[in-house]
Parts: structure tokens; C-alpha cells; sequence
């Protein structure tokens, strides 16, 4: 199984669509679990962005204005949908998984931030989990942390902590340790904290043990996804990129062209023009990875730098030249 949670901070245009189909592609995940839509629907375009070559199904919990928001999203290979029920804070799904035909409750999580509404929220969460007695997810936005070393540079509210430690507790699962990283979230004036989680019950755990939790990169996201799945993950294709760049470089064009002229295919032209295109597709891969290009060279070396500044932002304050030159890489970046 692999299952992710990402808090996306919006999902209102195709972009943001193509932003969660690109970490669905690219994990392969089957259930994609979205916080803080921040809009009313999340439209059938939109939807269809995030899986563009499957047949899918999903829950929604509409925003309030600008604010909430989530979405319980799925692979019809995969799950098939038994009952669902949707809450402002939460969304619930029975699923069978296909693969093994198990039925299993995910539970889609985005927890105010008001401590009084959080610990009405953990009580529901109880109930929801000392009620089901098969497999049980909890994942999500719990805007709330274990331990005070899991939030840096913000305020440590330790009665919260010990709320969320109860619930925890009385819900009797367990938290999913992060296996490549400490915090899930970085906001301004290097705060981090690690608020995004999965928690799962004993009979989870059973059917799948070797399961890990690791993040992802944040795309036009304060917060990092996180995928839960089994350790042999498939990545899945390496991707063909054309870099502008080569253009630019002496007797690309002619290279180019003598490959193009050089292929022979027979059939209608349509069929010629698409075999054409798929051969040198091909060829133009290995040509690029013997050539390494040095604006891609530069740009590692960039994100290398980042994060190592980032690294070190959170063990000690930056000084002013550190503070400027990371904010000259990102930007460096993005153009």
C-alpha cells in the first residue's frame, strides 16, 4: 500500500492540480489524503489532474471562505469505497484494499488550531477509533506536536503536548517515525515543526510491518508531503527532460537534425512523425546524459547549498550574510 497526506495550502486552480498529480505520479500513490483545500468544491478539471490515467473516487469536506478544507482521494484498482462519512475537521473512509482484500478506515485529518475545538476533535478521533475494530489510519494536519524539540523557533505550548500525547494514547495507535528528515514544516523566519503525521493502529501494523514514513520536497507549499509506504518503493520511470539550454549549445540543431533524417520508418505519416519523435526522444536522453549540462550542474549545486544553510538554521540562528545568501538561492532557483 502506499498512501501520502500533504497539506497543499490550496487547491482552487489546475496548477495546484498538477502539483499533487506530480507527487501521485512520481510515488506511485494510491491514496492521497489533502488538507486545506481552501475551496468550496474541488472541481472535476481539478480532479482530474491528480490522476490523469486512472479511474478514481473521492470524498470532499467543503472550506470555510479561505479556510479548510480537505480531500480523501483514490485509485478505483486499488480501494473501493464501502461507506465514508465527512466532518469539518475530518474525513472517514471504509475502503476494501483490492490487493488483499482487507477493509481498512483511513481517516483525513486537518485539526484547528483553537485548543479547545483540537481536543473536541480528539475526542471524536477516540470514539471514531475505540469503535472500529479492523485496520485504522490516522493522517494529516494535526497541527500539533508530540515533543517540544519537534517544534524550532515557535512557541512550546506544553498543555497542548500533553493533549495530543492523551489522545494518542486513549486511541491506542502509534505514531509513524519520519525516516528521512525531523520537521514537515518550514514557515517564515526559519521556523520548523513537525505537525504533519501518521498514526496507525496494531492491526495496520500487522498487515503491513515494513512500511516507512518519509517526506517529499514542498511544492508552493509551506508543508512537505508525506508518503507512507512499503520499503521497496517503485519510483517509477525516470522522466525525459528537455533542457532549453541545449539549444543554445554549438551543432545541437544539426545533431538533431541528422538523427531525425537519419531514422528509417515506414507507415502513413502520422505514424512516421510519432516513431520519429519517440526514437529521438531516446537518443537526445543519452546524449544528455553524457552531456552533462552545467546549468543543471549549477542548479544542485544550488539546492546543496540551501540545504545545507536550512541544516544549519536549525541548530543555530543564521548571521545576516548566511540569512541574505539564502534567500538569493531560492530566489536564484526559481527563475
Amino acid at each position: 500500500m502506499r498512501i501520502a497526506s500533504w497539506n497543499t495550502r490550496g487547491l482552487g486552480n489546475m496548477s495546484r492540480g498538477r502539483m499533487a498529480g506530480s507527487l501521485v505520479n512520481r510515488f506511485q500513490i494510491q491514496f492521497l489524503a489533502i488538507q486545506e483545500t481552501m475551496v468550496k468544491v474541488v472541481d472535476q478539471p481539478n480532479l482530474n489532474e491528480i490522476w490523469r490515467h486512472y479511474a478514481f473516487d473521492s470524498l470532499q469536506m467543503e472550506a470555510n471562505g479561505r479556510s479548510g478544507g480537505l480531500l480523501s482521494i483514490w485509485r478505483l484498482d486499488f480501494f473501493s469505497l464501502i461507506q465514508g462519512w465527512t466532518r469539518k475537521h475530518w474525513i472517514a473512509s471504509i475502503l476494501r484494499y483490492i490487493p488483499n482484500n482487507q477493509i481498512v478506515l483511513i481517516v483525513n485529518v486537518y485539526a484547528p488550531h483553537n485548543e479547545q475545538k483540537k481536543k473536541a476533535l480528539w475526542a471524536q478521533l477516540i470514539r471514531i477509533a475505540n469503535i472500529w475494530s479492523g485496520p485504522l489510519c490516522f493522517l494529516g494536519d494535526f497541527n500539533s506536536v508530540c515533543f517540544p524539540e519537534e517544534r524550532l523557533r515557535e512557541v512550546i505550548d506544553t498543555n497542548s503536548i500533553d493533549s495530543f500525547n492523551r489522545f494518542i494514547t486513549q486511541a491506542n495507535i502509534f505514531d509513524q517515525c519520519l525516516f528521512n528528515d525531523d520537521f514537515t514544516r518550514e514557515g517564515a523566519m526559519g521556523k520548523f515543526s513537525r505537525i504533519d503525521r501518521v498514526f496507525i493502529n496494531s492491526k495496520w501494523n500487522m498487515l503491513w510491518p515494513d512500511a516507512i514514513l518519509v517526506t517529499d520536497q514542498p511544492d508552493r507549499s509551506d508543508h512537505k508531503p508525506i508518503i507512507w509506504a512499503k520499503k521497496l518503493l517503485y519510483w517509477g520511470p525516470r522522466p525525459f527532460r528537455f533542457n532549453n539550454s541545449w539549444l543554445n549549445k554549438p551543432g545541437f540543431i544539426r545533431f538533431c537534425e541528422s538523427l531525425w533524417f537519419g531514422y528509417s520508418v515506414f507507415g502513413w505519416a502520422a505514424f512516421r512523425i510519432g516513431k520519429k519523435m519517440r526514437l529521438l526522444k531516446g537518443d537526445l536522453k543519452i546524449w544528455g546524459e553524457s552531456h552533462q549540462d552545467k546549468d543543471v550542474t549549477c542548479l544542485k549545486e544550488i539546492e546543496n547549498e540551501i540545504k545545507r544553510l536550512k541544516t544549519c538554521y536549525k541548530c543555530r540562528d543564521l548571521t545576516h550574510t548566511e540569512l541574505g545568501d539564502l534567500a538569493a538561492l531560492k530566489s536564484f532557483k526559481k527563475k
